[in-house]
């Protein structure tokens, strides 16, 4: 009998269990099989590119009554409600957020999940897009109304239109708790700036005034320079405002009547050129308007009542003269600048292009102002006469002193060439002076080196000599006198030469030594006898 076979070793099966086993074999596999495709067709959420997901918890508790007058009737689960149920529960922000019904204020962006579709209702939607050249704005759905007198939300609880701004670019915004609105964004071409109204902010401090201080209520007073701006419309309003030089012609029925001096109409067509001034764009625009209510608030009411006022004081026949015109413009420039000025405005150029005198006085004044204009032509011929008999005498004192000029340049550059010649002569003289100067110094300084080279070789003979009669000085005094000292000096030398001494005693050379003999001895220096 086999192992396999053996009852010992592995007892039989039941039969209870044997129907069993058929079941479990075929049905663990389809069990497993029925949750994958229930995963996977049921609870799988695939978000693709572009997308998000939003959880709505079906279960859980309601939001607690005594919260409710805080926050009224929310369905929202944002981070400020999540964290004063927290507080107040005492309970983790994350066991809110799944023990309480309402919108999960979270999204979940690409991917793949797995919500329990009892628990959660799972919504899927498209990310924001806020495309070039646009802007966008949330407008919160939850939290607490707006306080009076507040447009925008400025709190993360507050409901109503935030504050901050969508720039271009893709955002993961949860569309069951913010709706976005877009706008288009503002470009400000050269020659333009951005006015700037802020719609809300705190009230300002200055009352009635055309401009704010920034961060106050109302038109702010620095401007936006040219160029792209993104902005909340619910907290400020742009308005661009054309600061380029304008012309503005007064012609025909926008011509300037006024009546003259001696009660005759003038009408007086021209041409002003204006701008706004920088620093006074907000305030001009606040106060008067636009381009035309600048032209009939202040630049043409300002001109034509200077007009009037100047063009009063003169006659009628002045307004011919092209002096008189010409004076006429320039205190209208003057006058009408100054009081522009004052209100913001700057006149660049006030040009008076017609004057039209009456019809029944204007052909007198003309022909009064041919004459006047002949008697001009007489005269300018006169003084063109006059001016060219100056010019020709002119012309002969040129040549006159330029034939005089000549002589004087001859005579100066004979007198400046001899002076030179002088100059070099004499710096010549004083240079050789200077080197005879020079050598005699020399050969003084050679003859005083010979005097003291001789003077030296003197002294070093005589003190040679000095040295060679001192020591026989010192003997001769040490001897009495210099006979002795002689004789001394004389047996000295030839004594080592004498080998015997003479027995004859008698003859010359005898006669030496017996005056040795007889001489008596000196006394001996430092007292030997």
């Amino acid at each position: 009998m086999s192992q396999a076979t053996d009852p010992t070793v592995y007892p039989p099966i039941p039969r209870r269990y044997k129907l069993w086993i058929g079941p479990l074999i075929v049905g663990v596999p389809a069990l497993a099989v029925l949750i994958f495709l229930v995963f996977w067709f049921v609870v799988r959420v695939e978000v693709n590119a572009n997308e998000i997901l939003v959880l709505v918890n079906k279960t859980g508790k309601t939001l607690p009554a005594e919260l409710a007058d805080e926050f009224g009737d929310q369905v929202m689960l944002y981070p400020e409600l999540v964290k004063a149920i927290a507080q107040k529960t005492g309970k983790s922000e994350e066991a809110i957020r799944n023990g309480y019904k309402g919108v999960r204020y979270e999204v979940l962006t690409e991917g793949r999940y797995f919500p329990n579709p009892y628990s959660y209702k799972r919504i899927k939607m498209y990310a924001t897009i806020i495309k070039q050249n646009e802007m966008g704005v949330l407008i919160r759905r939850f939290g607490k109304p707006l306080p009076f007198p507040k447009t925008v939300a400025t709190q993360p609880d507050e409901r109503g239109p935030v504050a901050k701004i969508l720039r271009p670019g893709r955002y993961n915004i949860n569309r069951l708790a913010y709706d976005v609105q877009r706008f288009p964004s503002v470009w400000i071409p050269e020659g333009h700036v951005g006015v700037v109204t802020l719609l809300s902010g705190t009230d300002p401090v200055k009352k009635n005034t055309y401009t704010v201080e920034p961060g106050e209520k109302g038109v702010q007073r620095t401007v936006l320079q040219p160029g792209l701006e993104y902005y909340n419309p619910y907290l400020k309003r742009i308005e661009i405002v054309d600061v380029r030089s304008h012309k503005y012609d007064m012609l025909g029925s926008e011509a300037i009547h006024f009546p003259s001096n001696d009660s005759f109409t003038i009408t007086i067509e021209g041409t002003i050129e204006w701008k706004i001034l920088k620093d006074h764009e907000a305030e001009v625009t606040v106060a008067y308007g636009d381009e035309e209510d600048i032209l009939n608030k202040i630049i043409l009411p300002n001109a034509r009542s200077i007009s009037r006022i100047q063009g009063s004081k003169l006659q009628a026949c002045e307004f011919i003269s092209g002096k008189t015109r010409t004076a006429f413009q320039d205190r209208l420039l003057l006058e009408v600048r100054e009081k522009c000025k004052r209100q913001g405005i700057d006149i660049r150029d006030a040009l008076v292009r017609d004057i039209q005198p009456p019809v029944e006085i204007a052909a007198l004044i003309s022909q009064r102002e041919q004459a006047d204009q002949e008697v001009d032509r007489y005269n300018n011929q006169k003084e063109e006469a006059r001016a060219q008999a100056e010019l020709v005498t002119q012309e002969e004192l040129q040549e006159q002193n330029k034939a005089i000029g000549d002589a004087r340049r001859t005579v100066v550059t004979i007198t400046k060439q001899a002076e030179q010649r002088k100059v070099v002569a004499v710096t010549r003289a004083n240079r050789e002076l200077e080197v005879a100067k020079l050598a005699l110094q020399a050969a003084e300084k050679e003859a005083a080196a010979v005097l003291a080279r001789g003077r030296a070789k003197a002294n070093v003979v005589l003190m040679e000599y000095q040295a060679r009669a001192e020591p026989l000085k010192n003997a001769v005094e040490a001897f009495g006198d210099g006979t002795t000292y002689a004789q001394r000096l004389f047996l000295e030398k030839i004594a080592p030469s004498i080998r015997s001494i003479l027995s004859n005693t008698e003859g010359p050379f005898a006669e030496i030594f017996r005056q040795f003999q007889d001489y008596p001895a000196a006394p001996v220096k430092g007292g030997a006898q």
